[in-house]
């Protein structure tokens, strides 16, 4: 039975010898999603434990590296620099809207606070007409 160095040494050799066998069929690509070097469809292949790409530090290195050296050339985002320039603007401008519709609802909603104010102390007065009415209505009644 090999011990764990020896089983980590073996796996590191084996993915360095699939690293060279995929550069030189140049198939790299394949393995790579948002620009990631897809580990555990690369451990399946390789007939070893997902985790030995964090576990192991030279697979863990390696791996960093064509992370950057084949992530780089299949970027997560193909955008242009012009695609990403025209959403920036789409962006920008869908801010200012929303700042201006803001700004005219806040001016709205104090319009309507004001006007709320308004009425309840024109409800005020009415309630105070209302009750000095019953009551010249209650002192007069004998009157009539």
């Amino acid at each position: 039975m090999s011990s764990g160095r020896q089983l980590g040494r073996e796996n590191f050799a084996r993915f360095v010898a699939w690293v060279s066998e995929r550069e030189a069929r140049g198939d790299h690509a394949d393995y790579i999603r948002r620009g990631k070097l897809i580990r555990e469809e690369v451990a399946t292949e390789l007939g070893f434990n997902r985790r030995s790409f964090g576990q192991n530090p030279a697979i863990k290195q390696l791996v960093e590296e064509l992370d950057v050296r084949w992530g780089s050339q299949h970027p997560a985002s193909s955008k242009s620099l012009a695609e990403e320039s025209s959403a920036r603007e789409r962006a920008n401008s869908r801010v200012k809207r929303t700042e201006a519709s803001n700004s005219k609802l806040l001016q709205r909603i104090i319009s309507l606070e004001e006007e709320n104010r308004q009425l309840r102390r024109e409800l005020e007065e009415v309630k105070q007409f209302r009750s000095a009415r019953d009551a010249f209505l209650e002192t007069t009644k004998d009157f009539r």
